[in-house]
């Protein structure tokens, strides 16, 4: 294990070379690049026009790790130095530009720390805060340094070297930053994309050509033909085609401008310093122009690039969603309609638009589903439905929606509808069904096979839910209870058989059943006997209506020699009262029942009364 100085903690073998690595990298770095940078400056005078060192070292130093990024950097300012030395320079001109290098190298990747990417560096408010730190703040100390070390040193007059040497690292910042990022990060690659592919090249190569022609030539006008291609770079390429077709012209103008060409040559300059800062102030003139579209049009682009993948993955998800995704006016209007209309509806979603909901839905649902469309436009609260919609095949099917208004962005404006429709008709059919066939249990359960009357089960259950009724009312009730009895009916089975007794009992059944009124209960109450249950029947009216079903059975004349009447008659038992509790009721069935039995005793074919 090993420690590096000024890290925390040990370096395994591996770490130590990788560091190792990053420090000859640096050094190769710094060392070339001033070498090239050198060669500039031979051919400009005093200053390059643009400094690529401290651009280049603070790109490649934001995409490392700590570590690393100190120990490139001590590397990288190592070879800076013995590249000022190898350029005849003396050791305290080579160590005091090596050091306002390192001032600015690192005050800018203070200022910017977190920043990985050109693309986090489009971000509006990291670009605001690289143009603060890299192009004025970095590049003013570094100045501010030079010129307090090598004053006396430069032939020029300080200001001069100062503004040059400001115009020239802020440049160098500016593009070459950038530039290294795009490079180290990756996304050098949205160049060679198929779609970006074709117009970057063109666009670099529009760029080239104007350029050369402008520098070539010398026109006041010539200069200003240069911003064309850079406002088609910034509106039409990625930032990485920007950076290059900035590069571009740089490479193109500044050569040719210290050659002897271009618009530049028409103005009175006394030295090529005075010309190459002319040509940096319209390098930034046109940056200041250029990087801000760009900036704002990656983000414009970005926000279309996500407006897009939203409404491609919203459409994917409607089309594979189970529901039909509608939104509606608030009059009901369709406003949009997803796939899968087609499917469930049978409608292709264009045929719905600007047509109504409530002209599909079935005419038994329509008041009941516009009124819950009403409640949606004034309420937040998400409403629910189930009714029947009309397909494109002119069939009702059963479906489900829930509504809920979304918020106008217009003041004022009502608001829209989100509505969605859930084919439910497999499932409400065979509720429905799944229902008649419990009700068809139900009557099986309750209804006597042989007459079709109520039985027993269901009038024990009916008195049942009577006196629930009745104790919740807390006030007592007339109630009449009628037990019929056929008239020596053993006789009759006994004489005609039991098949022809089966077809007595079901004549007299429905005999009584269209005697009594349709709210009157009537039930077998088992063998020959039936029982009848009356509501708000005075104990006259009781009396009449027992009459009036003895009467009917006896006008029937049905045969039976086993009686001494000679055809089939009843006996009837007739109690009415008022009952407040379960004892009260009890009472009246047995009164009832007593009733019947006097009848019988009495002489038959009668009817008896008992009143409580």
């Amino acid at each position: 294990m090993l420690v590096a100085a000024g890290f925390r903690g040990p370096l395994s073998s591996s770490a130590f070379l990788q560091m190792a690595r990053s420090a000859l990298t640096g050094f190769m770095a710094g060392f070339l690049l001033l070498v090239v940078s050198g060669q500039l400056k031979t051919m400009a005078g005093e200053l390059v026009a643009i400094w690529i060192v401290d651009g280049y070292l603070l790109g490649h130093s934001m995409v490392l790790r700590r570590r690393k990024k100190l120990v490139f950097l001590f590397g990288a300012y190592v070879g800076v130095l013995l590249g000022n030395l190898a350029g005849d320079e003396t050791l305290y001109v080579a160590s005091s530009f090596t050091f306002a290098g390192v001032v600015e190298t690192c005050a800018a990747a203070l200022m910017l720390s977190g920043v990985k990417s050109a693309r986090q560096l489009m971000q509006p408010s990291v670009f605001i805060r690289f143009l603060l730190a890299g192009c004025i703040i970095a590049p003013v100390l570094s100045g501010v340094v030079a010129v307090v070390l090598l004053q006396g040193i430069f032939t020029s007059h300080p200001f001069s070297n100062f503004s040059n040497w400001v115009i020239s690292d802020s440049l160098g910042f500016l593009i070459f930053t950038p530039v290294t990022l795009v490079l180290l990060s990756g996304e050098w690659r949205t160049l060679l994309e198929p779609r970006n592919r074709g117009r970057s090249a063109a666009l670099l190569t529009l760029t080239g050509i104007v350029a050369t022609v402008v520098f070539l030539h010398s026109s006041y006008i010539g200069l200003y033909w240069m911003l064309p291609p850079l406002a088609l770079l910034a509106f039409h390429a990625e930032f990485s085609t920007v950076l290059v077709g900035t590069l571009l012209f740089i490479c193109i103008s500044v050569p040719l401008t210290i050659h002897g060409t271009g618009p530049l040559w028409l103005l009175p300059f006394e030295t090529m310093q005075d010309r190459i800062l002319a040509l940096q102030l319209f390098f930034v003139a046109a940056l200041s122009i250029v990087l801000p579209i760009t900036v704002l049009q990656t983000q414009r682009n970005a926000l279309l690039s996500a407006l897009s993948e939203g409404q491609r993955r919203f459409r994917s998800l409607a089309e594979r969603s189970e529901e039909v995704l509608m939104e509606l006016s608030a009059d009901g209007a369709f406003q949009y309609v997803s796939p899968r209309a087609k499917a469930v509806l049978g409608y292709e979603p264009e045929m719905l638009w600007g047509t109504l909901l409530l002209g599909l839905v079935h005419h038994d649902d329509k008041d009941r589903l516009q009124n819950l469309l009403r409640d949606a436009c004034v309420t937040t609260e998400e409403e629910f439905a189930q009714y029947r919609l009309r397909r494109a095949d002119s069939t009702f099917i059963w479906v489900r929606s829930f509504i809920v208004a979304m918020p106008s962005a217009t003041p004022g404006k009502r608001a829209a509808l989100a509505f969605t429709v859930r084919d439910v008709d497999g499932h409400v059919v065979a509720e429905h069904q799944r229902n008649a066939e419990e009700k068809r249990l139900m009557d099986m359960a309750f209804v006597d096979g042989l007459t079709g009357l109520r039985n027993r089960r269901y009038l024990d259950r009916y008195v049942e839910n009577l006196m629930s009724s009745q104790f919740d009312a807390m006030t007592c009730r007339g109630v009449t209870v009628l037990f019929a009895d056929i008239d020596y009916f053993k006789s009759f089975n006994d004489t005609y058989g039991h098949h022809s007794g089966d077809e007595c009992l079901t004549a007299v059944a429905h005999c009584i059943r269209r005697t009594l009124r349709s709210s009157d209960l009537l039930a077998r109450y088992g063998g020959e006997e039936f029982v009848a249950v009356f509501e708000s029947c005075g104990q006259e009216k009781a009396a009449q209506l027992a009459e009036l079903v003895r009467k009917a059975v006896e006008s029937m004349t049905l045969d039976h020699q086993g009686s001494p009447f000679g055809y089939v008659t009843l006996s009837i038992g007739v109690a009415q009262g008022d009952f407040c509790s379960k004892a009260d009721l009890d009472g009246l069935f047995v009164l009832a029942d007593s009733a019947l039995y006097v009848a019988k005793r009495a002489g038959r074919n009668r009817v008896e009364t008992a009143w409580n």
